[in-house]
């Protein structure tokens, strides 16, 4: 058995945040449509496209997960808005 070398290791992370990025995006691409549908369903059910409440329960279950990410939530929400 061969021991790695450093750029053999570095390809290995590579690939691995690559396909944790090709699942965050089609996370994010269904999180995109769901939302979409939910703000439609509000608005024809006479109410406000966004939810304020809802919005920082979002961003504070994120932070709880890990400190900081509640910038990440913010991106997400925005993304997901149609406004």
């Amino acid at each position: 058995m061969s021991a790695s070398t450093p750029n053999a290791e570095l390809a290995t992370l590579r690939r691995a945040i690559d396909g944790i990025d090709d699942a965050l995006a089609g996370l994010l691409a269904c999180r995109v449509c769901l939302s979409h549908q939910a703000q439609a369903f509000k608005v024809r059910a006479g109410a406000p496209a966004r939810d304020h409440d809802r919005e920082v329960e979002i961003q504070h279950r994120y932070e709880q997960r890990w400190c900081g990410a509640s910038v990440v939530a913010r991106a997400v929400l925005a993304l997901c808005r149609e406004d």
